[in-house]
């Protein structure tokens, strides 16, 4: 089981095949599969852990009988914001510009790449197969998605579809790279217990291998690619919360330690003093039944009885402090903002952002983005594959879908914002009226999920309106209202205190 004192993330596993035959398989499928184990030890921790399954390391050896342990689970909350945040929406394709060396017709391209949305977002769900993605790729560090052509033309599920796309349990899935120059991927993994047997699924660029202990069959790979795609969160690959588990358990050991406080203070240890309890025929002392006692005697002719419980001073206040700065910390070091509500006030836009932390979130955002992208843009090669090995009687060959490349794609990640909506919409029209093309220009604002739909549904009055813009209008410096004028107005960046003084002066 992995130390969760010492995250190192998940080993990426390396052999010193160039390339995988028949020859080789069993020796690299066996290295594989070890260090893979190693892999699955950690990520089943990890998986637990986020689950809830988080044991405290410390003995409670005064009162060991009121022994509350609880957890605030910081890490499900974590992971729960980082797969609604980056991967609550779907990632779209739009085409990355009517000019490109391919010279085919723009209009052709944005209706391929319209289909090409609307077969994943429709017909394969792929909002729900990124969500199960997701809760590997940010639990653990990695996650495995398979694609092949489609072969079930009969399940009404999949209509409109030309690939299967499934998300892979990255327990039993994975991928071998070779150590030389490049690091290129040999080999992919996926396997299962079949009556007490495991039964391996091995691709190559060109070949299947169906491995049964030391029985080898052989398939030709028809997509010429490896179909399993390996998505890694981070480069150490390395889980959402992973680096902060010391934190967490530390933050589970303060809400245990106040509240066996709690139920101490409320079952009371009791103080007697000069006092004897009666005793029963046996000579046995008849004590109160529940709580404990602690008898002392002074003695002397001058006693003085009392009962009274038995306590310590204890302020919660600095307990309390330390149970929020905790678990601010562990926010902050996740790059999740703070979720809090706002009954009214004067912060800006910039402010909010700043100070809640949702721009160091974007900025986390951006980074795993362009790690992602590698992975969702070999996902898309293989989409495409898929389509090309789809019969005539399936999918026309003159179908936009057939003529459509990967190069000339542009995946858009979309993350909504709750503030900018109104300067997203100026923005919009200042490009526009400034002759920017209406597909950039949605791009750039961010305003919709499916900015290739929109801009086919729109295209046609975008160029109307810049066509009459031109003939009509003058070109003024500035249009739109933007946040500029808040760095003067922001708190959070002391703008405030210089406007003030300016003021004064």
């Amino acid at each position: 089981m992995m130390d969760n004192m010492h995250s190192i993330g998940r080993i990426k596993i390396f052999t010193d095949q160039k390339k995988i035959t028949r020859d080789n398989i069993l020796s690299v499928l066996q290295k594989s599969y070890a260090k893979h184990r190693l892999n699955v030890a950690d990520m089943q921790f990890l998986i637990d852990y986020e689950a809830g399954f988080q044991p405290l390391k410390f003995q409670k050896t005064v009162r060991p009988e009121v022994d509350i342990r609880t957890t605030d689970n910081m890490a499900n909350y974590v992971t729960e914001f980082k797969k609604g945040y980056f991967w609550g929406s779907p990632i779209i394709y739009t085409q990355r510009g009517n000019q490109e060396h391919h010279n085919t017709d723009t209009d052709i391209d944005s209706a391929g790449i319209s289909a090409l949305n609307e077969m994943l977002l429709n017909g394969s769900c792929i909002g729900r197969e990124n969500q199960k993605l997701a809760d590997f790729v940010e639990k653990v560090g990695i996650g495995h998605r398979f694609i092949s052509p489609k072969t079930d033309w009969l399940d009404e599920s999949t209509k409109g579809t030309y690939a299967d796309i499934y998300t892979l349990d990255s327990r039993y899935a994975y991928c071998v790279y070779y150590s030389g120059i490049g690091q290129k991927k040999v080999l992919g993994v996926t396997y299962s217990k079949i009556s007490g047997k495991i039964h391996y699924t091995c691709f190559t660029d060109s070949t299947i291998f169906d491995v049964v202990g030391n029985t080898v069959e052989e398939y030709p790979n028809l997509l010429g690619m490896i179909p399993i795609v390996e998505y890694e969160r981070s480069v150490d690959r390395t889980g959402c919360f992973e680096r902060q588990i010391p934190l967490m358990d530390h933050l589970n050991i303060l809400l245990s330690s106040f509240a066996n406080d709690t139920v101490q203070r409320t079952m009371e240890i009791w103080w007697g003093n000069d006092i004897e309890f009666p005793v029963d025929e046996n000579g046995n002392a008849i004590k109160p039944k529940s709580g404990q006692w602690v008898l002392t005697y002074t003695g002397g002719e001058g006693n003085n009885p009392k009962i009274q419980p038995m306590s310590s001073s204890f302020t919660s206040d600095p307990t309390l402090s330390a149970i929020d700065s905790d678990r601010s910390e562990i926010l902050k070091r996740c790059f999740v903002p703070m979720q809090y509500s706002s009954e009214g006030g004067g912060s800006t836009g910039v402010a909010t952002d700043t100070m809640s932390g949702w721009n160091a979130t974007a900025v986390d955002a951006d980074r795993q983005e362009q790690l992602i992208s590698g992975a969702a843009r070999e996902e898309l090669i293989l989409i495409l594959k898929s389509i090309e090995l789809a019969s005539s009687d399936r999918l026309s060959r003159d179908d936009p879908l057939r003529k459509i490349h990967s190069t000339d794609i542009d995946l858009k990640f979309t993350r909504r914002q709750n503030w900018d909506l109104s300067t997203k919409a100026n923005a919009f029209g200042t490009l526009i009226s400034h002759g920017i093309n209406g597909r950039h220009a949605l791009k750039v604002t961010n305003m919709f999920d499916d900015v290739e739909q929109v801009y086919i549904d729109s295209k046609e009055g975008i160029d109307e309106y810049q066509k009459n813009a031109y003939g009509n209008q003058e070109t003024k410096n500035q249009d739109m209202q933007d946040s500029s004028d808040q760095l003067t107005q922001s708190p959070a960046i002391d703008g405030l205190n210089t406007a003030r003084a300016q003021a004064v002066s």
